[in-house]
């Protein structure tokens, strides 16, 4: 199974288990390092600032724990710097956005991504 569809069986599971309500008007695609392995998660907010990224630590919505985390296959991201890693899963992000723009966690809702550290990069406007 490659990188795509990996996140991708991971948002649907997440949809369906777990679904943000409708006043969630922005999806953030955080990212972090746990060791050698990358990971990813989703947050939503209630708020969306396109000149704040400071929004995106109101966090009105998460899935359950067991759904909130993926960790990216280390095969994806062996000898990927950091850069490229965040590169590599925002550019899977607009390929999903892309391909299923009418999916829940995209309908009506600004996406974007980041390190936790870093600054947002809009994957999807509203």
């Amino acid at each position: 199974m490659n990188l795509t569809e990996q996140i991708s069986d991971w948002i649907k599971k997440v949809e369906k288990e777990n679904p943000p309500g409708s006043d969630i008007v922005a999806i953030n695609f955080g990212m972090m390092q746990s060791g050698k392995n990358y990971m990813v998660y989703i947050t939503g907010a209630e708020v969306y600032d396109a000149d704040d990224d400071d929004w995106a630590g109101e966090i009105d919505y998460q899935p359950i724990r067991a759904n909130k985390y993926l960790t990216l296959p280390t095969e994806a991201t062996t000898g990927l710097k950091r850069a490229n890693v965040l590169e590599l899963v925002i550019n899977t992000l607009k390929q999903l956005v892309n391909a299923e723009p009418g999916r829940l966690l995209f309908a009506n809702r600004v996406v974007t991504a980041s390190f936790d550290d870093g600054n947002l990069t809009v994957v999807k406007k509203q």
